[in-house]
């Protein structure tokens, strides 16, 4: 069991904090980073907390459940021998070791996880039970979950275009090809949507990033994601919608019973898609076969 050990009222321990100076990763690196900071916390016996002001409190959308993570930035000491910048950028050589008595503080970071690239025996079932003892789903996400009506057994299809299809992220990354080759992209896409639809034997629900591609997957019949909550969190002048979704889309593609991961289409740009690792995580939290489209 990780101990916090407190002094005064400043509780020593390793405390993220991501708010709007160094949120350029996206909401799957940012859990992957809580979690191996967790991670590395109960390796070495001290607390972890996690302070998130990027655009957002995560405390609207995810809460503490056994482990109490929550902290303000006040909890930090002001005693410069107490506290000891650090970053969390995988894989390390060796493992951090990690004193009682001190705060680490870090908000340097890339989004990997340390537990696959250090090859830890069953990383995903660790990741899975240490992601469930330190978050669950807020009130706010749980009521939303509830109003959507999804049937008692479906898959997810995802497939990723950043910019491919129009403007999506403030990134040069897949800038969007032409009006005809987008409609090839499109096209190619929702063949690979009906294959695994075809090859499922649950009914299908589409998730993605671009709106473009699922009103077109729409228009074909297909069942989709709510289309109100498409954006990009990485955008910390996002509606409270594009928020809310990004965290119930999550749970929602955690609950299916596989998920299809859309990743390369044979005759089209590689960079057309985008293999993001958002339905991987939401196929480990949910203990769901996780199959790659190629």
């Amino acid at each position: 069991m990780m101990q916090a050990v407190t002094h005064g009222e400043c509780k020593d321990g390793i405390y993220l904090i991501i708010d709007k100076g160094n949120c350029r990763c996206g909401i799957t690196d940012r859990l992957k980073t809580a979690v191996g900071l967790c991670y590395l916390a109960r390796q070495n016996g001290i607390g972890f907390y996690f302070i998130h002001r990027a655009g957002f409190d995560i405390r609207d959308y995810l809460v503490p459940n056994k482990i109490p993570w929550a902290a303000e930035l006040s909890d930090i000491s002001r005693a410069p021998w107490r506290v000891k910048r650090i970053e969390y950028i995988p894989p390390f050589y060796d493992f951090p070791e990690f004193t009682a008595g001190k705060q680490y503080v870090c908000r340097k970071y890339i989004g990997r996880n340390i537990m696959e690239q250090h090859k830890v025996p069953e990383w995903q079932k660790i990741w899975k039970d240490l992601f469930w003892e330190m978050f669950q789903p807020s009130e706010k996400v749980k009521l939303a979950l509830s109003e959507t009506k999804l049937p008692d057994h479906y898959a997810v299809v995802n497939a990723r275009f950043v910019n491919s299809l129009g403007w999506f992220e403030n990134t040069s990354f897949n800038k969007p090809f032409s009006a005809e080759i987008q409609e090839q992209i499109i096209s190619e896409v929702l063949k690979k949507v009906k294959q695994c639809e075809e090859e499922s034997d649950v009914p299908v629900i589409v998730y993605s990033d671009s709106a473009a591609f699922l009103k077109a997957a729409s228009e074909r019949g297909f069942r989709i994601c709510d289309l109100e909550g498409i954006g990009n969190i990485m955008n910390t002048k996002i509606g409270r919608r594009v928020e809310l979704d990004t965290f119930v889309n999550f749970f929602q593609m955690s609950q299916a019973d596989k998920i299809y991961s859309i990743r390369r289409i044979e005759g089209l740009p590689d960079n057309c898609l985008y293999t993001t690792q958002y339905p991987r995580y939401a196929a480990i939290i949910g203990d769901k076969p996780f199959i790659k489209v190629e």
